[in-house]
């Protein structure tokens, strides 16, 4: 008599539930953690701590972290922390780590370039240097680099610009458009002429309403006779512009040809 023969038996699914419900929560949470971690990224236009004038800051003054008098200033009263888009501050901005590094760098400095109050504060800047080392003030420590063998710095006045502060800046470079009157050995001796002069000019410093330009000493003359006998502009040039201006000169009978005042 044969053995006798068992119902098979049925698998239990319940191991293989509980495996596959455990990969699925695993997927799930790994999709989570994905996901929030790509969400993390820095967050444009974040800010930097930088340091600005909070008001004009006159040349000869000294700064200091103690005294405060006619010729000096404390330096919490001449500089204050602010914030500042990242991509909105100057390259070489000065960043501002602790007070006690900015007193360290800055006490005893003194100012050779006027800081007009909200601009801000660079790395080595050229408007402060060593006390002592200034002859007086002198702005030939500004930018040494930027006179060279024959060149020499010389004033040129400013119009008001309406809101206190030059238009110009260290480092620009302009163009002088200069009108002249009543030339004799022109085509128009008894009229006036307009044109482009001296151009693409190193403005070395600005300091009140007045600028102090690069010229070789032949151009400064050239510049001292324009003033004195003309009406003398300024155009500023864009940054990196060296370009030759290749305008002609414009007088009344231009005008009339150009923009058919004779019709």
């Amino acid at each position: 008599m044969g053995a006798p023969i068992r119902p098979a038996r049925a698998r239990s699914s319940g191991g293989r539930t509980l495996m596959l419900l455990g990969v699925l929560l695993a997927l799930a949470a790994g999709t989570i953690v994905i996901f929030v971690v790509s969400t993390v990224v820095p967050t444009p236009g974040s800010s930097v701590s930088v340091l600005v004038a909070t008001k004009d800051l006159p040349t000869s003054t000294i700064l200091s972290v103690s005294t405060s008098n006619a010729d000096h200033i404390l330096i919490t009263q001449a500089f204050k922390v602010q914030a500042m888009p990242q991509d909105a501050a100057p390259a070489n901005a000065l960043i501002f780590t602790s007070q006690n590094d900015l007193n360290v760098l800055l006490n005893n400095k003194e100012i050779v370039g006027t800081f007009y109050a909200g601009e801000v504060l660079r790395q080595n800047d050229p408007r402060l240097v060593d006390i002592g080392t200034a002859a007086g003030g002198s702005l030939t420590l500004l930018h040494p680099d930027q006179l060279q063998r024959g060149q020499i710095l010389i004033q040129f006045p400013l119009p008001d610009s309406g809101g206190g502060k030059p238009a110009l800046v260290s480092g620009d470079r302009i163009d002088l458009l200069v009108t002249e009157c009543n030339l004799s050995g022109t085509k128009n001796p008894t009229g006036c002429v307009t044109q482009t002069t001296l151009e693409n000019i190193y403005v070395y410093a600005v300091i009140g309403n007045s600028a102090w330009l690069v010229l070789s000493r032949e151009n400064a003359l050239v510049l001292e006779t324009l003033k004195d006998t003309g009406k003398t502009d300024i155009v500023i040039r864009k940054p990196g512009d060296s370009e030759p201006a290749n305008t002609i000169a414009v007088d009344p009978a231009t005008i009339v040809s150009q923009f058919h005042f004779d019709k």
